[in-house]
Parts: structure tokens; C-alpha cells; sequence
């Protein structure tokens, strides 16, 4: 039997509409490249696992990309209907508490999770991310956005409009993040930063704390919101180690910046090294020089 291709590789016939339409609402500045010899029904191809070997499955090629289209397109592929996970040479395991490494580059590893011919590989592989799982042996936690964890890309159809512009971005001011301050910049920022932590990680923070999700947003910048900013610092850091990311306490420009707002009263928006100088306050528990890599752990 003969299987289509789409841009160079193989694939299930029911792929080629959803990758078109990741496509197009990508924008013009990310070209989505599958990598040949990952698209569907694959066999030989080790580093896949078999979850190539049946439909519904292809990989795209990250290199070029910067972190924020990278998320950017994996945020997408997960609304159009895909499990999607960036897959980076080297990353921080949470389980296993080391660093760990694969021969592979940079991609995002995607299956269409209403695709009937997916693998048995692919079927176990999406169980685990839908109970929270990233998918890869070792039952790491997933940190991608979960908000259109069960869409598929039949219901993503249904809505003509598919995926909207994006909505301005919200201006907020740095100032008001501070430990201890109560005001509506804090709420808002408690609300993205939650929704961007893995799945164990919030469920570690509300058992912690014995506090419900409702919870969270209250507008008050305490120990908590203190917690949840360590914790999206260590998870940006573990996903991207050679991106010089700190472990601070108050959220800098940059952090606000990946969080989607636009940071008011920032020194310069565009300056890499907002966030590698000292903390903005003297009261700030975590030391801006904290070394992401763990002592010991061989990245």
C-alpha cells in the first residue's frame, strides 16, 4: 500500500489536514520541517520506539528555533488535536534526578490522538502523557500546557474559526511582584505561572500547602507564589540548560516575557542580562546565582 507525504515524509492520510493547519497557524516565522524517516509507518528507526511504526505519528525538526517558538508550536500542535513534546538532546529528569541524553536533535515528537491506526507503542505512549506522563521511559512528568490536554482534531475542526490571533499582550509591572505586595498584577501572574508548571509539580504544591486550585490566584504574593516561581525557574532551566536561566524567588523581565506579558518598568526589555545580575531585593530568599545543575549530577 502507498502512503501519502507531506512536505518530504511519510504519512497516515488522516495527518495532512491537521499539519496543514499547523502550518499555517504557526505564522510565517516557523517553518514546520518534518525530519525524513520520521513521519508514519517507520520501521528500523530505534529512537522512536515503535511509535512510528503504525499512523498518526511524525516528528518535526526544532533547530533554529528559539524557546519561545518552540513552546509556540508546541502549544499549537497540542490544540489542533496532537500529543506534542519537545524533545531536546539533553534534559533534566525530575524521577531519576540526573541528566540524561539521546543521540537525537531537537524536535517535537507528535502523534494525532484520534488517529485510528496509531501503534500499540503510540497508544501506551499516549496513556501516559493523558495521566500526566511526558510519554519517554523513565515516567517523568509532562511540562508542556495541558489546556487542551483531550481535544482532538475533530473537535479542533468544529470550531471554523481554528485557532484565533493571538490577544494583545498584557502589560505588567515588575514592581508589583514583590514578596509580600497583594494586587491584581500578582493574580494575574499567579494564573499564567500555574498554568505553565507540570502536573506534579502543582500537585505538590497544593498537597504541601493543603490548598485547593481555586486557591492559587489570590492575588497575594507569598510563600506560595514564592514556591510556584522557584519551580517554573527549575523547570525552564532543566528543559533549557545551556540558556543561563537563574533560580529566583521574584519573577524577572524575562520570565514575564515567556509568561506572555510584557514587563513594565523593566531596565530593557531586550537585554539577556535583566535577569543575570542581583535580585531586585535584598529580601529575596533564593540567590540569583544559585547553579541550576545539581552538585553531582553529570549533565
Amino acid at each position: 500500500m502507498t502512503h501519502p507525504t507531506w512536505r518530504g515524509v511519510t504519512i497516515c492520510p488522516c495527518l495532512k489536514e491537521p499539519l496543514d493547519e499547523l502550518a499555517r497557524a504557526s505564522g510565517k516565522d516557523i517553518l514546520v520541517s518534518p525530519i525524513k524517516g520520521f513521519g508514519s509507518y517507520q520501521v528500523g528507526r530505534t529512537a522512536s520506539a515503535g511509535t512510528g511504526s503504525g499512523g498518526g505519528h511524525v516528528d518535526l525538526a526544532l533547530r533554529g528555533l528559539t524557546p519561545e517558538q518552540k513552546l509556540r508550536l508546541e502549544g499549537l500542535a497540542r490544540r489542533i488535536g496532537f500529543y506534542a513534546d519537545i524533545r531536546e538532546p539533553t534534559w533534566w529528569s525530575p524521577t531519576r534526578r540526573q541528566w540524561l541524553s539521546e543521540k537525537w536533535s531537537s524536535h517535537l515528537h507528535m502523534l494525532l490522538k484520534d488517529c485510528r491506526h496509531l501503534s500499540p507503542e503510540a497508544r501506551t505512549q499516549l496513556r501516559d502523557w493523558y495521566s500526566g506522563g511526558n510519554g519517554l521511559v523513565g515516567s517523568d512528568p509532562d511540562d508542556g500546557d495541558r489546556t487542551h490536554l483531550r481535544q482532538t482534531w475533530k473537535q479542533y475542526r468544529s470550531d471554523r474559526q481554528g485557532v484565533r490571533p493571538p490577544a494583545p499582550q498584557a502589560t505588567i509591572a515588575v514592581a508589583n511582584l514583590k514578596h509580600g505586595r497583594r494586587n491584581g498584577d500578582v493574580k494575574r501572574y499567579q494564573a499564567a505561572v500555574w498554568r505553565r508548571l507540570a502536573a506534579a509539580t502543582r500537585a505538590r504544591i497544593l498537597a504541601a500547602n493543603h490548598l485547593k486550585e481555586t486557591q492559587i490566584a489570590d492575588g497575594f504574593f507569598g510563600d506560595v507564589t514564592v514556591e510556584m516561581t522557584t519551580a517554573l525557574y527549575r523547570q525552564i532551566a532543566a528543559r533549557e540548560p545551556q540558556g543561563g536561566w537563574p533560580i529566583w524567588a521574584e519573577p524577572g523581565p524575562r520570565l514575564l516575557k515567556r509568561l506572555g506579558f510584557i514587563p513594565a518598568g523593566a531596565r530593557d526589555l531586550d537585554d539577556p542580562h535583566d535577569e543575570f545580575g542581583e535580585p531586585d531585593s535584598v529580601s529575596d530568599p533564593v540567590s540569583a546565582n544559585i547553579d541550576p545543575h545539581p552538585a553531582g549530577v553529570v549533565q
